[in-house]
């Protein structure tokens, strides 16, 4: 009996080092290759909102439209600016082109003395008050990595108060104005992912010097200059592209 066990034993034993000689004979497994994820490329194509806010300075002065006396053009013009922004792109691969609107309370205002209009007496002031502003701009790009440089430009709007003699009540009337003019500037945009991006904007607007208020006495129209620098920053939330388009 111990002769059989001690043969099964050398019989076991010697099929395992068999079985584990074969195994390692056989070709080495390759291994599962596995293909990178890919990565949506940026685009800045497709419909966009977003909020945009800053400050803004420039020149402003009242003229009357009758006698062509003035009441002096002053710098002062200065405020801040808060709104909210909207906007179609369409992209060649660098090039992107697109259509912006955008309306912002505007706190930009000046006060300033009058400088001898004639019919004001005393220590009297002038008051332009660019109240709102907005913009229907093109935009036209060029896109590298998440950046996008453009060129902007369109039609510029706001509601203009002005008035003067403001501390007489009765000799001039305080009245507001809806202006239209024209904007101009430039910007970068930066992509942060691919739904997001933040943005840096420089405008010139020009509101032209239009009737915005009159003379009590005689109904003489005074004409108010309204030109403005903004300067301002963004944060934009891309769609995609509606459409196809």
């Amino acid at each position: 009996m111990r002769r059989l066990v001690i043969a099964l034993l050398t019989a076991s034993i010697s099929v395992g080092f068999a079985a584990v000689a074969s195994a390692a004979d056989m070709p080495a497994k390759a291994p599962v290759y596995k293909a990178p994820v890919a990565v949506a490329p940026l685009s800045w194509a497709g419909f966009y909102l977003g909020v945009a806010g800053g400050y803004g300075w420039g020149t402003t002065g009242h003229t009357n439209e009758v006698t062509n006396i003035g009441s002096g053009t002053n710098n002062g013009l200065k405020g801040g600016i808060f709104g909210v922004t909207s906007g179609y792109n369409w992209q060649w691969g660098s090039i992107v082109a697109g259509l912006e609107s955008d309306f912002s309370w505007s706190g930009i205002k000046d006060t300033f003395n009058d400088n001898g209009t004639g019919f004001c007496t005393g220590a009297v002031t002038c008051v332009t008050n660019l109240k709102s502003l907005g913009t229907d701009r093109a935009r036209l790009g060029y896109a590298w990595d998440q950046w996008l440089v453009y060129a902007t430009g369109g039609l510029a709007y706001g509601q203009v108060e002005a008035t003067c003699c403001a501390s007489i009540a009765g000799l001039t009337s305080d009245e507001t104005k809806w202006r239209a003019g024209y904007a101009i500037g430039g910007g970068l945009e930066m992509m942060l992912m691919q739904n997001w991006s933040a943005k840096a904007e420089y405008l010139y607007v020009n509101l032209g010097d239009k009737t915005n208020y009159h003379i009590v006495a005689n109904g003489n129209g005074e004409s108010v200059l309204v030109r403005s620098s903004i300067v301002r920053v963004g944060l934009n939330y891309h769609f995609g592209s509606l459409f196809g388009l």
